[in-house]
């Protein structure tokens, strides 16, 4: 049983990191189980993506002024704090 958990737990972690492109937008596909929580916008570190309704297209949402996103930290910070970080895990 702990075999098929880990490989299961394995087989996820794969496919979250083949189902990243860098060179997208990140614009997610929104369902029920992802609705209100922001996703990096990997085009524009000004806004983040964020669902409101399973279905429906996500919305682009801006951070105040002189602020950007920091995915880490699932919010926007002032400028002086935020870190690049690469779109999508190293291989």
């Amino acid at each position: 049983m702990k075999f098929f958990a880990c490989l299961t737990f394995l087989a996820c972690v794969i496919a979250c990191v083949l189902a990243c492109d860098p060179d997208s937008n990140n614009m997610p596909t929104c369902t029920s189980s992802n609705l209100n929580v922001p996703v990096r916008n990997f085009w524009d570190p000004t806004c983040y993506w964020q669902c409101t309704k399973a279905g429906a297209a996500a919305e682009i949402v801006r951070c105040p002024t002189a602020e950007l996103f920091d995915s880490a930290l699932g919010q926007c910070v002032s400028y002086k704090n935020w870190n690049w970080t690469a779109p999508c895990p190293e291989n």
